[in-house]
This record gives structure tokens, sequence and C-alpha cells, in this order.
């Protein structure tokens, strides 16, 4: 959904800023509403629809762009730039206009050839996925937000081990293009559980803080009763007071949820209940 994201941040660099564009949306509504529905709407996203229908394996944003050939370094540039900035303010806030809708349109593209998504049985394996590591990051490799994630982990202060080597790692690093068609079940879970659609999604200790930088504080009464997705109680795997991973590493919360996370882990490992 990379041209809605970057149609928005225009939308968010003429205004000024992500409050200005959500001042203006507010004021505008019919305006909001007529470019929404045209988009949702176009030939070119009902093509791109049916395309990754059609896929073996999930497909997103970046494979529509000229970063997936791009440099890690030069992706983690854009990422830090201020138009990488915009386009992450952008899908936050494409989160919260379109949120029902895309994940109607990522369980559509996660239905088997019978064309149904077993969703209990998708939840219950990102349940069984996430129990195996204090930290478990959900990632697309051409994802330039996806490598800031890693790249805060694997780094002071956490300096997280992860399971790359095939041993039990405090993180744990889920590549779902690499996972073929399940990358494209595992993709729809998360969605059903956070209402996020767009990678990294971060969990530690069993419970999803958001993505780098957005997360679940802005769940305001407004926002619940638009177009932002809400789980399903049974399924709800959000924390709450969680504004992603950037800003809760910045308060110096990431590192102690990380620490009580280890905790827990561990002592259920020596219990024997894990």
């Amino acid at each position: 959904m990379f041209v809605s994201s970057l149609a928005i941040a225009l939308c968010i660099a003429l205004c000024g800023d992500a409050n200005a564009f959500a001042q203006t949306s507010k004021q505008q509504p019919f305006v909001q509403k007529f470019l929404l529905d045209w988009f949702k709407n176009s030939e070119m996203v009902a093509t791109l629809h049916s395309e990754h229908i059609k896929s073996s394996q999930v497909q997103h944003m970046m494979k529509s762009t000229s970063l997936v050939k791009a440099s890690d370094d030069d992706k983690l540039r854009f990422a830090e730039s201020f138009m990488g900035r915009l386009v992450s303010e952008a899908m936050a806030k494409e989160q919260q206009m379109l949120g029902k809708w895309k994940v109607e349109k990522i369980i559509e593209t996660a239905a088997s050839e019978t064309g149904v998504f077993d969703v209990e049985a998708g939840h219950e394996q990102l349940l069984s996925i996430i129990e195996k590591a204090p930290v478990t990051l959900f990632s697309f490799v051409d994802c330039p937000w996806c490598l800031l994630a890693k790249k805060l982990l694997q780094e002071e202060p956490y300096l997280l081990s992860s399971n790359a080597d095939g041993k039990n790692g405090m993180l744990q690093i889920i590549e779902l293009e690499d996972m073929g068609w399940k990358g494209k079940e595992l993709r729809a879970s998360i969605a059903l559980a956070t209402g996020r659609t767009s990678m990294p999604a971060c969990f530690v200790g069993g419970v999803s803080i958001g993505g780098f930088t957005d997360g679940f504080d802005c769940l305001t009464e407004e926002i619940s009763r638009g177009e932002t997705f809400i789980p399903n109680p049974c399924r709800d795997l959000r924390m709450f007071d969680a504004n992603g991973m950037k800003d809760m590493h910045e308060k110096g919360r990431l590192q102690k949820l990380i620490h009580e996370a280890y905790k827990i882990y561990n002592s259920t490992k020596v219990d024997g209940t894990c």
C-alpha cells in the first residue's frame, strides 16, 4: 500500500505535520472520504491486491520501490531522513483511516485455496511462535524500519542474541518473506491480534508493543469510532500504553520490559512449564 502512504505523506508535508493533516481532515471529512473511497476502489489497488492473492509469499509496499535494491545503509538513512519520517507518520495515519479495510485485504491474501483463512488456528500458531523467546520481531527483508528495529535490539544497551545460529537466543527474528505462504498467514494473524498490517511487529513477553515508530497509545474514543481495526478481545495482544520501540527505548521503558520478559521466560523454562 505504498501509494496510499506516499499520498498521505505528501498531504502531511503540505500541511506541515501530522497534527495539521489530522485537523485538515477533520474540517473537511468529505475530501478525506472521497480520496479514500477513490483509492480503495481504484483499478490499480485491485490489480495489486489480485497479484498479492496469487503470490506464494507476502507482499508489501517496499517491493514496488527502488529501496528494494538499495543497500542496508541507504535504507537506514532513508528511514531516519525527513521523508522517511513523513512516510512513517503517514503509515500510522493510514492505519487509522484504512485499518479495517487493510486487515480485511490481508486476510483475503492469506486465505488458502479453499478461500478461507482459519482465524483460530492462525492465532494459535502466532502464540506458539512468540512464546519461544522473550522478544520476537516479525520483519520484512526490504523494510528500512525493520532494519532499524534489528539494529536497536542487537546493539547497546540490549545486545540481544538472535536465533539465527539455530540456538535459543533472547531475540527471535521472523522474516515473513522467507516463510512463503505461512508468512502471509502470520501477517494476517498479527493484523487480527494488533490491528497493524505493517512491519516490524515487535512482541515482548508475548504482547505487542507496536512497530518501530508507532504503537497503541493513541486509541482514543474518536479513533475507535473510525476505521481503526479493533481486535477481538479473545485475540487482542496489544500493550495499550506502548508507543513503539523507538519511543519506549528513549524513555527507558523498553529495556525494563525486556528485562522482565527475560526473567519470566527463564523462570518458566526452569519450572518446565514452557
